[in-house]
């Protein structure tokens, strides 16, 4: 008898139907409750009733951490003769990985390290001769818990000094692909339980935040599948290279966007693009190109156009250059600003409050697009020169040295150069960040447009603090909108502040 139908009105599906969506049928007083909401019913029922109890289950499972590998961080037990395992006496920690010229596989079955005799030739805590454990750990159990060592990374008595370790974590901010999820985050979280649990760290999880980034897909050809092969390799047919693909007829070749990697031979290197266009380009692009968490569909194009936008910040400095104030500061403290000065400095303070918002919250790509509208506003007040007025000059002197910095975290090789153009030493991430002033970031007056019936008829300018009946007896009054008012009654007033009034009127 079926039980959940994944129709909203509860219609018998024709096939039997199990799903964690979709609504309850044939279970009485039950019926048209959704799966989730009936799971939640029904376990309260069970334990209200003593039949039962609700409970999570975690699907685990062993981990075997050793790898025959040369590559691993080496286990430190000694095998005697006698067939005991002891631990490396403290004295003799770490133990190191020999240098080899060749580590790959021996082909028996055992590590490389099982071969090299001076490295597995040992002494136990007894004097003995003894032989070291040959497998290494997998690279995961290092990855476990090396956010700990770096709270105390010079530390050569211990793993970490748990008063620092307990003083740094946990750690602000987790990044990685949604991939690691079910293997390197979960072995860190339960690395770290183990530890917390015999009192060497504080903290139960290590990790406040999770911030999964998107992949970068690129187009890879297909090899069109044929009627009988559907069954087995899909709709999309057989994966083929970009050779096999340039050597087809084009009817038998499909492309779709998939994740780049090594296996697919879809890989656009960084090297590559870095020769052609420099890393602040590369790094602008993935930046700009979408959301962090959305994966991106590769186009060369999108470089070029990051290239451009850093020659056209290059374009802006050497405009500025002429009439750079390193004193700016001062000066700016001291001179009465006339319109185009005080805009200018709106303009900066503003994009200082929206990049730093942008970045906190990992908005990389608005935070890149409010560079490129600063970028834009800036130009507009070019170029300086003699007859330059000293207080736009020392506005745009400001602007200057607030781009570099604000640049700096996504083209850091520009930025370090813009940097040293402007006068100043050093690098650019040693330079105090800049912080926006809410004053100077204001809008001194809001633009808003009248409209009658939905048709605009005029604009008037108000404060941005400006109330509702301000907007309406503004609106009201404008020369251009009285003729469209004679005659008739205005039956509503359709205030949207900061943008339009509306006036909704019909005859008298």
């Amino acid at each position: 008898v079926p039980v959940i139908s994944p129709n909203e009105d509860g219609t018998v599906p024709e096939l039997p139907f199990a799903a964690k969506e979709g609504t309850l049928i044939h279970s009485g007083e039950y019926d048209g409750l959704s799966v989730p909401a009936a799971q939640k019913v029904l376990g309260e029922w069970l334990e209200a009733n003593g039949i039962g109890e609700r409970k999570v289950q975690y699907r685990l499972r062993d981990w075997l951490i050793s790898r025959q590998r040369y590559w691993g961080c080496p286990i430190p037990i000694l095998h005697t003769k006698e067939g005991e395992m002891q631990t490396v006496p403290t004295a003799a920690l770490p133990v190191e990985l020999p240098d080899v010229e060749h580590y790959e596989p021996s082909g028996d079955g055992t590590s490389p390290l099982a071969h090299i005799e001076e490295f597995m030739n040992a002494t136990d805590r007894d004097g003995r001769l003894a032989r070291r454990e040959s497998d290494t750990m997998g690279g995961f159990a290092c990855s476990s818990w090396y956010f700990l060592r770096f709270c105390d990374p010079h530390n050569e008595r211990a793993a970490f000094d748990p008063k620092r370790v307990n003083y740094w974590m946990p750690v602000d901010c987790y990044v990685g692909g949604a991939e690691h999820a079910v293997m390197h985050l979960l072995y860190a979280r339960f690395w770290t339980k183990v530890l917390h649990d015999a009192g060497l760290v504080d903290v139960k999880e290590p990790f406040q935040r999770l911030q999964n980034q998107g992949q970068v897909l690129a187009l890879t050809p297909y090899r069109r599948a044929q009627a009988d092969e559907r069954l087995e390799v899909g709709e999309e047919g057989v994966r083929i290279s970009f050779a096999e693909a340039k050597g087809m007829d084009p009817d038998e070749v499909t492309w779709r966007w998939a994740r780049m990697s090594k296996s697919k031979g879809n890989v656009v290197t960084p090297d590559e693009m870095v020769e052609s266009y420099g890393a602040d380009a590369l790094r602008v692009y993935l930046l700009f190109v979408a959301p962090f968490s959305t994966d991106i569909e590769w186009k060369n194009e999108g470089v070029e156009s990051a290239a451009r936008f850093l020659s056209r910040v290059f374009k802006l400095i050497e405009g500025i250059r002429p009439g750079f104030e390193p004193g700016w500061r001062g000066g700016l403290a001291i001179t009465e600003l006339d319109e185009a000065a005080r805009g200018i400095r709106r303009l900066t303070h503003q994009t200082i409050a929206n990049c730093t918002a942008d970045i906190e919250r990992f908005s990389f790509n608005t935070y890149i697009s409010w560079l490129m509208k600063y970028l834009n506003g800036l130009n507009d007040a070019l170029p300086v020169d003699e007859s330059t007025p000293v207080d736009v000059r020392l506005a745009l002197s400001e602007a200057a040295e607030t781009f570099v910095k604000l640049l700096s975290p996504a083209a850091p090789h520009s930025a370090d150069e813009l940097w040293e153009s402007l006068g100043f030493e050093g690098f650019t991430f040693d330079a105090a960040w800049p912080v926006s002033d809410p004053e100077l970031a204001a809008v001194e007056m809001l633009t808003i447009a009248v409209q009658v019936n939905g048709k605009l008829r005029d604009t008037f300018s108000v404060a941005p603090d400006a109330v509702k009946e301000e907007y309406e007896k503004r609106a009201l009054g404008c020369d251009k909108v009285q003729p469209h008012l004679a005659g008739k009654s205005v039956r509503k007033v359709i205030v949207v502040p900061g943008k339009l009034v509306n006036l909704v009127v019909s005859e008298s």
